[in-house]
Order: structure tokens, then sequence, then C-alpha cells
């Protein structure tokens, strides 16, 4: 690798799932009949409504505040403390153009330890290692709909794999793939770790 290049991206190995996506383009390029089955960008066409609302809009091309527009966060923050009993101010939600790219953000800034379920999203680990946070696998499996048991999190919490640092104990717990379960799933997870802390 260049001299030029961080170590740790050096120790990146190619994504999987492009892999997966060239070797079947390359399948399907030869002649051979192809069903994906991945998940990913989606394969069906941009809502009308959507297409309308980016062409009225399109000379709107100033930046937007770094968290996000105003009325979008204040409109999400509304709708979260009415429908889920939250208190969020608009200065407490960051609007992002994707997952993936917001959980880089949270782990380049993240000063921890990670612990991932596996199964997990490809990204994740390799997320980890360009921020230099070290990962721990929690194995998961249907009979607990693909999360990390109570027992499993407190056994890792216990054994003090997560380390103070500066009198802080400090975690990061990332779910694989839905979102709004994770949100939900993540207080239970707090109130395990503050209970065995």
């Amino acid at each position: 690798m260049s001299k030029f290049i961080k170590d740790q991206i050096g120790q990146l190995k190619p994504s999987a799932t492009l892999a997966i996506n060239e070797e079947s383009n390359r399948l399907k390029k030869s002649g051979k009949k192809i069903y994906k089955f991945g998940f990913g960008q989606s394969p069906f066409p941009v809502p009308e409504s959507v297409v309308s609302a980016l062409k009225t809009n399109a000379e709107k091309h100033t930046y937007l505040p770094m968290q996000g527009l105003e009325e979008l966060r204040l409109a999400i923050c509304n709708y979260l403390n009415k429908n889920n009993n939250n208190d969020f101010k608009k200065e407490d939600i960051v609007i992002g153009p994707g997952t993936k790219e917001l959980m880089f953000l949270i782990q380049m800034v993240f000063d921890g330890e990670v612990l991932l379920p596996a199964p997990s999203w490809v990204s994740y680990q390799p997320q980890a290692v360009i921020a230099k946070n070290k990962v721990h696998w929690l194995q998961t499996s249907g009979n607990t709909n693909w999360f990390p048991t109570a027992e499993q999190i407190e056994e890792k919490i216990r054994n003090r794999f997560i380390f103070p640092i500066k009198g802080k104990l400090r975690i990061y717990f990332i779910r694989q793939y839905d979102k709004f379960i994770f949100f939900c799933y993540l207080c239970n997870f707090f109130q395990i770790f503050t209970n065995c802390a």
C-alpha cells in the first residue's frame, strides 16, 4: 500500500457485498442467469412525488446547516416527542445522507470499544478499524431474534473487556438491521448496562 495511505486502511479487506455484486455482474455478462437477493440499494423506482419535489426545489443549492435542515429536525423532534413520549429539542437531532455514513461519523468521534452482534452488516467492523476502535463480537441466533441476550452483554461488562477511560466506562453498541427496533432495544440495553456496571 502507498506510504500516503494510513495503515488501518491498508488492513481493510474488500467488501463482501461488493465482491458478490462484482462476481454476479461478471457471471451475468458471461451469459449466466442471475437472481440477486441481496439487500441494499432499492430496486424500486423513485416515487413520482419525490421526483416532482426534487424538480421544484432544484434551484435551492445553498449549503444546509451541518446538523441538517432546521424545519426537518423540528418536525422529527415533534414527532418523536408526541409519539414516543420523548423530550427532544431540534438541537438533539442530526440529519444525514444515510445510516452508514452517520454510523461511520459516530465511530470516528467515538472514543471507546465497539460491541457488534454477529451477524452484522459488513461495513461496521471496517468502520471501526478505520476509526481505531476495538471490536468485540456477540454471537446471536434466530432464537433471540438476532439480538444479543442480556446475559451476553452483562458477561462482557462484568469481565471488564470495556476499559475505563479517565474514570468513565465507555461502550457503543450497533444493531445490524432494523434501526427502529435498534433504538428501542438500545434503551433496554442501557438499563442492563446501568444495573450491572
